[in-house]
């Protein structure tokens, strides 16, 4: 776990989450990302009790990249009002927390390359039961505003010569499956997500060699103002495996 850390001090502690791995323990009991964090925090220390880490903001299992948790309650306080939408009033403002990510798109969008970034807003609701979101109307009393952006970057084929496009996501809001959510219900499923795109998962059942694709999606920068000194703060990752390795990042 050390090895994924690419930032840390007092109140702060940046990291990459790897593919497939939980962020929070859930009833699989598989490894996750906290009590991975806290078992290396805590073999540091020379006062051995659990160490404080706050989670602030999260990725789903199958997503890796850049993530920030809290190593102080102050900073968990700071870093939870940027993640939701930063504090406009008073003398020192703090801005939003930014988020970018990567995300392969299904089908070839090479007429987007070189156009400026496009904006999709919509309203979801979380089904708890199924873990899944859908896209709601604005008069559902359930539903949340959900605001991305997006970009085209480059086109490739994947493995099976199948039409793959690379985008940049822009979230401006954070809502549960965001991304793979609206992208899907904009025409433009993520390659890999066996939840939303239907498709994906009708090809993957005609070709063994696909069960085991890992959804197209990686965040990739995170920047945030730091919550004493004030700074701020940006962090990058490339994603290097999977579906990514068809585009020259």
């Amino acid at each position: 776990m050390k090895s994924s850390i690419i930032y840390e001090d007092i109140h702060v502690l940046v990291c990459e989450k790897p593919v497939g791995m939980l962020v929070q323990s859930d009833r699989s009991m598989d490894v996750d990302m906290v009590n991975e964090l806290k078992n290396y925090l805590y073999e540091k220390q020379t006062e051995k009790r659990e160490p404080y880490l706050g989670l602030v903001h999260r990725l789903d299992r199958p997503v890796g990249g850049v993530l920030v948790f809290a190593k102080t309650p102050v900073a968990a306080k700071s870093l939870s009002i940027q993640v939701q939408g930063g504090e406009q009033s008073g003398k020192n403002p703090t801005p939003k927390m930014e988020k970018k990510y990567y995300a392969v798109i299904e089908g070839d969008l090479s007429d987007k390359i070189g156009a400026v970034p496009e904006e999709i807003v919509n309203y979801l609701v979380k089904d708890a039961r199924t873990n899944t979101s859908k896209i709601t109307n604005a008069t559902d009393k359930n539903g949340k505003k959900a605001i991305l952006m997006y970009q085209v970057l480059a086109v490739a084929k994947d493995e099976s010569g199948y039409p793959i496009s690379l985008v940049e996501v822009t979230l401006k809001t954070g809502r549960h499956h965001q991304i793979r959510v609206q992208m899907a219900g904009n025409q433009m499923p993520l390659w890999g997500d066996t939840k939303y795109n239907e498709a994906f998962v009708e090809r993957q059942k005609q070709n063994s060699g696909m069960r085991w694709a890992n959804v197209g999606l990686y965040s990739h920068m995170l920047a945030f103002t730091h919550p004493t000194s004030k700074k701020r703060l940006e962090f990058e990752r490339k994603p290097k495996d999977g579906i990514f390795k068809q585009f020259d990042l």
